[in-house]
């Protein structure tokens, strides 16, 4: 009896000082076991009151570039999702899709029988502090759990990558549950919304939205300040411009990272239709500020940085 009562002590002792870490109202264990392999939590974070998440390796992240790498790595991984409100399945098949459209760039059709196949594995209902893992081993498999019981398997590297974009990815669900997730990763000073001013009189013209696709910068007009040109098209560009709606026009196209800068890269100037040569970039004491340089600009411009309120 003595014996036994020492064994749970001991249990108890043993649960109730796992090192654990906390995100909102849920714990993720620091090192946790998906059925036969033990992973060591590298990250965590919360995504918009749906869920909390958890990314595990057995293997060190620095740079942010690494998301990318994580997700396309064949090693030992898995991601723990503690949801924080009760969600069916339809709402559980909208999130994957939803997050792997994004993921991919609007191409998730390539992977669709294995997406049929992922999402026939989630269960019929996620409630509120219940607990799903994907856990993928090295050669593509995938395990799926619900709290502690083995939905099923399905073995796919490539949908593996994209699944794991959904958070980790250049264009993620979430950029700041991609930085907390990979923790080392700092987000790329450019992207997010600007708002473009006017050298000249200090007006602000434009809010632009900056963002990756396939590791070059774009940024599109989401939105002309002036109500009076909030229905202008730009009649004087050129090509796929001609005659577009400037609200929604891509007018930085194609800039790659080179030195310090963003380059290589066009902008449409679009109320003279002009197409220059451009680069951006931001200094380390000034991430507010993004420096627009084009030809025939009129030397630099300052675009000022759109705080978004964290939700």
């Amino acid at each position: 009896m003595m014996k036994k009562v020492l064994c749970y002590l001991t249990f108890i002792t043993t649960v109730c000082t796992f090192a654990q870490t906390k995100v909102g109202a849920v714990r993720f264990n620091d090192t946790d076991k998906f059925g036969e392999t033990e992973l060591m939590l590298n990250g965590a974070g919360e995504r918009e009151k749906l869920y909390a998440i958890g990314l595990y390796l057995d293997f060190e992240v620095s740079g942010p570039e690494d998301g990318v790498m994580v997700s396309e790595k064949d090693e030992a991984m898995a991601i723990t999702i503690k949801a924080t409100t009760t969600l069916n399945h339809k709402e559980l098949e909208q999130l994957i899709r939803g997050g792997l459209e994004v993921a991919t760039n609007g191409n998730s059709f390539k992977h669709e029988e294995d997406i049929r196949k992922f999402i026939g594995l989630l269960p019929h209902e996620v409630k509120k502090f219940d607990i799903i893992r994907i856990l993928h081993s090295k050669g593509g498999k995938l395990s799926i759990y619900k709290n502690r019981t083995i939905l099923g398997t399905m073995t796919s590297k490539d949908f593996k990558a994209s699944l794991f974009k959904i958070w980790l990815g250049e264009n993620p669900v979430d950029y700041d549950l991609k930085e907390n997730l990979l923790a080392a990763y700092k987000p790329n000073p450019v992207l997010g919304k600007w708002r473009m001013i006017d050298k000249e009189s200090g007006v602000a013209l434009s809010i632009v939205q900056v963002y990756i696709i396939d590791g070059k910068v774009f940024g599109t007009i989401e939105k002309m300040m002036r109500e009076s040109e909030r229905d202008d098209v730009c009649f004087k560009c050129s090509g796929e411009d001609k005659n577009k709606k400037i609200e929604g026009m891509t007018i930085l196209k194609g800039l790659q990272f080179r030195g310090d800068t963003y380059e290589g890269g066009t902008y449409t100037n679009v109320w003279n239709g002009e197409v220059s040569d451009c680069e951006i970039w931001t200094e380390e004491d000034k991430r507010d500020v993004l420096y627009v340089k084009y030809k025939g600009g009129g030397g630099i411009h300052e675009w000022r940085r759109i705080k978004e309120p964290k939700k």
